[in-house]
């Protein structure tokens, strides 16, 4: 009973226009029915990497979300220079309104992980879909906005495809990949990390309370 009341006031917090606004100090248009304006994962990921990055950092904010909450919050707080990219177009529109309601100078990329990104970047942030295909199905998660939580069987599905594009650039990048580890086991994710050849795990953060962990995974070249 309890798991259900702070699931549902999870849900309604991160649906809440003034609160999005509050945390991030941004501003947003209304969501669409199915998706929200952050989710947990990405409170505690954006929170680190204001912390990390500076104006000289090009990011690359990919699965960016219907409300670009990440890019719009480092092209605003620390003036990086920022491309977002999502797989969904529902979502790229949404997202592209909520950048032209802020002003602001964000590059928006139709992308299916790395295949239409061309610009440089040294730093990629992720918040991967990583719930379990049957764990959304049953919570009712939105079919229109799947894109944005499904990861796939065991919810390791994404988050190994973008490993392994991610271990193939051809330069020394650093990731900060946000998981919440309700859906994956930290255990699970370092295996992933640890079975690509050119990727070292530097650190995980994890919040105090939440069950999240974000893990910064630096691309060498050997």
């Amino acid at each position: 009973m309890l798991d259900f009341f702070i699931k549902n006031l999870f849900f309604k917090i991160m649906k809440s226009h003034l609160i999005a606004i509050l945390i991030f100090k941004i501003k947003f248009n209304p969501i669409q029915d199915g998706t929200y304006y952050f989710d947990m994962t990405t409170y505690v990921l954006t929170k680190l990497l204001l912390k990390n990055l500076n104006n000289k950092h090009s990011v690359l904010d990919m699965g960016t979300g219907s409300c670009c909450v990440i890019g719009l919050t480092l092209w605003k707080h620390l003036k990086c220079n920022v491309i977002s990219s999502d797989i969904n177009t529902d979502i790229l529109s949404s997202a592209q309104e909520n950048i032209d309601l802020n002003c602001a100078k964000i590059k928006l990329v139709h992308s299916n992980l790395f295949e239409n990104i061309q610009d440089d970047f040294d730093v990629i942030t992720f918040n991967p879909p990583y719930v379990p295909t049957n764990e959304g199905n049953r919570s009712k998660l939105s079919e229109k906005f799947k894109s944005q939580w499904d990861g796939g069987l065991d919810g390791t599905l994404i988050v190994d495809k973008f490993l392994n594009e991610f271990n193939e650039l051809k330069k020394p990048i650093i990731a900060y990949v946000g998981i919440n580890s309700k859906y994956v086991s930290k255990e699970i994710i370092l295996t992933l990390i640890n079975s690509k050849n050119n990727l070292e795990l530097k650190k995980i953060h994890e919040h105090r309370f939440l069950p999240i962990q974000i893990y910064v995974i630096k691309k060498y070249i050997k």
